[in-house]
């Protein structure tokens, strides 16, 4: 029996996560409540996808959770990123390792650079 449910649709909005924000961010399945789903873009989920796309991922991962299926049944996993991307990447990777004296974690991001 559902008692509460809710679904929220914001037309033309947009997430803003901090950096570091994903370690505080739900699984599907909550961890409190046995019958407690989480989806959306608030949800820590290894796929890779963002926004309306991980809405699906994520909605697909708590219906195989409910169905008792493996959780990526059905889901096409994402691609390797495009050379391009990648090496974007690694030169993020390099700066913020170079600028927080050879830790990555504690090198700037670019929040930092935007509201300074």
């Amino acid at each position: 029996t559902v008692i509460d449910a809710a679904v929220v649709k914001l037309p033309n909005a947009v997430n803003w996560y901090a950096p570091g924000s994903y370690a505080n961010m739900p699984d599907v399945k909550s961890k409190d409540i046995d019958n407690a789903f989480f989806v959306g873009d608030i949800v820590r989920t290894r796929h890779g996808s963002w926004s309306q796309e991980k809405a699906f991922v994520t909605g697909m991962e708590a219906a195989n959770k409910i169905m008792g299926s493996p959780i990526d049944k059905g889901i096409l996993q994402l691609s390797s990123d495009e050379v391009h991307v990648a090496l974007g990447r690694d030169a993020v990777a390099i700066g913020k390792k170079i600028l927080g004296a050879g830790d990555v974690s504690r090198g700037p991001s670019l929040v930092d650079f935007l509201w300074r």
